[in-house]
C-alpha cells in the first residue's frame, strides 16, 4: 500500500467515526438533567455607616491637588496632541484609538476630594 492510499484509508477511516462519536455526544448531553439557574437578584447589601473625612483629609486633598491638577492639565494636553496627530496621520482612520488616548487623559476627576484621599467608601444605593 503506498502513502497517498494509506491516507486515504486513515482519512475515510476518521469519517466514518467522527458522525457516530458526534451522535454519541449530543445523545448523552440530551439526557443529562439541567442545572438550575442562579438568581439574578443582586444580594442585599446592608446600610455601611461611614463617617464624614477629618480635617487631616480636607487639608490633604487640597495639597496633593497643587500637583495633581496641574498634572492632569500636562497628561490631558500630550493626549490631545498626540491624539490629533494620530488622526492627521491617518486621515481620520484612527477615529477610535485616537479617542482612547484622548480620554485616557482628560477623563475622570480633575479635582482629588476628602473622601478620595481618606479611602472612605462611598455609599452605594442599588435601585432597580
Amino acid at each position: 500500500m503506498s502513502i497517498p492510499q494509506w491516507v486515504s484509508a486513515v482519512f475515510a477511516a476518521l469519517l466514518a467515526v467522527a458522525p457516530t462519536a458526534a451522535v454519541a455526544q449530543t445523545s448523552t448531553s440530551a439526557t443529562a438533567p439541567l442545572q438550575p439557574m442562579q438568581s439574578m437578584q443582586p444580594e442585599m447589601v446592608d446600610e455601611i455607616v461611614t463617617t464624614p473625612p477629618g480635617t487631616g483629609a480636607k487639608i490633604g486633598a487640597g495639597v496633593l491637588n497643587v500637583v495633581y491638577l496641574p498634572g492632569k492639565a500636562i497628561i490631558c494636553s500630550a493626549g490631545t496632541l498626540v491624539a490629533g496627530a494620530f488622526m492627521i496621520a491617518t486621515f481620520g482612520q484612527a477615529y477610535r484609538e485616537a479617542t482612547s488616548v484622548f480620554n485616557e487623559g482628560c477623563r475622570g476627576a480633575w479635582l482629588l476630594t476628602p473622601e478620595e484621599v481618606a479611602a472612605v467608601p462611598k455609599r452605594v444605593q442599588l435601585e432597580y
